[in-house]
């Protein structure tokens, strides 16, 4: 079954492997953004600064409360462990 999966998977990704586009899509209809144009944001239009910082603050934000949320799970674990109920004696 596996082998019949993995047949079907590369028999599907295979036009996947094209070869890349030889020109580069030029945007004229839209304003500038970080990433989305080669053309420079007009005056006043530059945001991706403000973007960057959002979320650079989004990353912060999670990777703070990532650790709070180890720091109690670990906590809790060696409160559980130091209980005598909790302590298998060998014989």
């Amino acid at each position: 079954m596996r082998r019949l999966l993995l047949a079907i998977s590369l028999a599907v990704a295979a036009p996947a492997a094209a070869e890349p586009p030889t020109t580069h899509e030029i945007i004229y209809t839209r304003p500038s953004g970080f990433w989305t144009s080669n053309r420079p944001a007009p005056s006043g239009g530059e945001y991706k600064w403000r973007l960057m910082e959002i979320g650079i603050a989004v990353g912060l934000l999670t990777g703070w409360l990532l650790a709070r949320t180890i720091k109690k799970a670990n906590a809790e674990r060696a409160a559980r462990a130091a209980l005598p109920a909790a302590r298998t004696e060998s014989p």
